[in-house]
């Protein structure tokens, strides 16, 4: 059977569930961005030309708007000096949860002694 790419977009967002977790968490980030850049003094704008994206694609950001490629994210933060602070954040073994699930994963099989 065929289907159309429109009508699977129109059936992928009538699919959607916002999450509010998610939600309030890329708010959050976007009122970090905002912090960073006028900690550094820069305009949108500014922070745009330097990151290599549109101005659009920040003030996106910044309102924590989902749809923003990983890629634009990325140089945003690296103007902001901030990609190593965001790295180290995500690196499972920086967090004690992230240990803990390391430690769980490298439990082994132990053999019964030969009779």
């Amino acid at each position: 059977m065929y289907t159309c790419g429109y009508c699977e977009r129109v059936n992928a967002v009538e699919r959607y569930q916002p999450d509010p977790v998610a939600e309030n968490a890329l708010r959050g980030l976007g009122d970090h961005i905002v912090a960073w850049r006028k900690l550094h003094l820069l305009t949108q704008e500014q922070l745009a030309q330097r990151a290599g994206v549109s101005r659009p694609v920040v003030t996106r950001l910044e309102r924590g708007e989902e749809g923003v490629g990983i890629g634009a994210l990325m140089r945003v933060l690296v103007v902001l000096g901030v990609e190593n602070d965001i790295l180290t954040a995500l690196d499972p073994y920086q967090s004690r949860f992230g240990r803990e699930l390391a430690d769980r994963a490298q439990v082994q099989r132990v053999r019964r002694p030969a009779r």
